[in-house]
């Protein structure tokens, strides 16, 4: 049987997002090992009783001590030593260059996912230039492996890291997003409201865009136009990009958000709004929340970065803003309250986007088949 190590920095968004193709890979023959920081012993309960191998490494995905990468480099080092994985799949930055560089050596295949370029690819801070710098050399260096894969959830994405990093097209692949099941979240028609309910759904950053979200609610109160702007997400710690708890109570209290703290069954709250709205500021994958919205027939709306677009066509299924624009965004927003009917035509038509090309079972039979391919090279 062939060892399949995942190397990732997070359990919970392995939990999300990836155990669906694990499970696959599974069934196929491969024997699971996750690598990651695990905090959540129900979710090292739940892969342990479905067979997975997990593999504690302390890794902060947000942390830039230099002498704790080189500790988590050590210990990666001897914990893929002893699994002597057929394949390794680095999903993130950090276990990216640390599995990458660690592959090279060993002369193993691997797959390098990015699902979303992030932070280091878009801000403009002195360390974070350095970052980028170190990170693009890193991904030449792991290029040079020819039992290589980048692994992408857009188009944008990969011709940004081939023109950085001099890669090769037919190095890399692009398999969209996640992937959602359409029978789990099953479309069905918005309810009318004489107020409507906006979601945002995600960690609470201030670059996935709830202040401006917040921001555009006050100017539409201001002209009459009222909504409740339901808020579900994970609080986050030792990020200076977190929103803190403070300024999230001072909102729900102000009733410019309905702060309803984390949940377990988005779908539901899908199912309950109107819009689903996701303006984020940097670039990710394509996000969960706009897949599951889109699968459930809500109208999204969401800034024009990272893989946002490939999901949402504008004037399509949804509305695609300009980053970081206000103003854009409360106009656009004002529409979509506006116009009921169309939000429901937008939604009936990103459903059909989600069967057509989002949908899991497309998602996992190409990651398995880039498994298939690369392990055989």
């Amino acid at each position: 049987m062939k060892r399949l190590c995942y190397f990732i920095n997070s359990d919970w968004y392995f939990d999300l997002h990836w155990t669906d193709r694990a499970i696959a890979a599974r069934n196929a023959g491969y024997e699971i090992h996750v690598i990651s920081h695990f905090t959540d012993e129900r979710i090292i309960e739940k892969f342990t009783s479905i067979g997975f191998h997990c593999h504690n490494l302390s890794i902060e995905a947000q942390s830039f001590n230099p002498l704790i990468f080189i500790q988590a480099f050590q210990y990666s080092v001897k914990i893929i030593k002893k699994i002597n994985p057929d394949l390794i799949h680095c999903i993130t930055i950090k276990p990216c260059l640390i599995g990458g560089v660690i592959a090279k050596y060993a002369k193993k295949p691997v797959v390098i996912s990015f699902v979303g370029l992030g932070r280091v690819f878009s801000a403009s801070t002195v360390t974070l230039k350095f970052l980028r710098y170190f990170t693009v050399n890193a991904y030449k260096f792991i290029a040079k492996n020819k039992r290589s894969v980048f692994m992408f959830e857009h188009e944008r994405d990969r011709n940004r890291l081939v023109t950085l990093v001099g890669i090769g097209k037919e190095r890399t692949i692009v398999i969209d997003g996640a992937g959602i099941d359409p029978e789990i979240y099953k479309y069905s028609l918005e309810q009318e409201r004489d107020t409507p309910v906006v979601l945002f759904a995600s960690r609470l950053l201030w670059s996935k865009g709830l202040g401006d979200l917040v921001e555009a609610k006050k100017r539409l109160q201001q002209r009459g136009i009222h909504f409740t702007l339901n808020v579900a997400g994970i609080l986050v710690e030792n990020d200076k990009d977190a929103i803190s708890v403070d300024i999230v109570e001072r909102w729900h209290q102000a009733g410019l958000i309905n702060w309803l703290g984390r949940s377990n069954n988005v779908c539901d709250l899908i199912e309950e709004s109107n819009i689903v709205a996701l303006p984020s500021v940097y670039s990710e994958g394509v996000p969960r929340i706009l897949l599951e919205a889109s699968s459930v027939g809500r109208a999204c709306i969401a800034y024009d970065v990272g893989g946002c677009q490939s999901l949402i066509i504008d004037n399509d299924n949804g509305l695609i803003v300009k980053s970081n624009s206000i103003d854009e965004l409360t106009e656009k927003l004002e529409y979509l309250l506006s116009n009921p009917n169309e939000r429901v035509q937008m939604g009936i038509r990103g459903r059909k986007r989600v069967i057509d090309k989002f949908s899991s079972k497309l998602v996992i039979n190409n990651t398995l088949k880039t498994y298939r391919d690369v392990v055989s090279d």
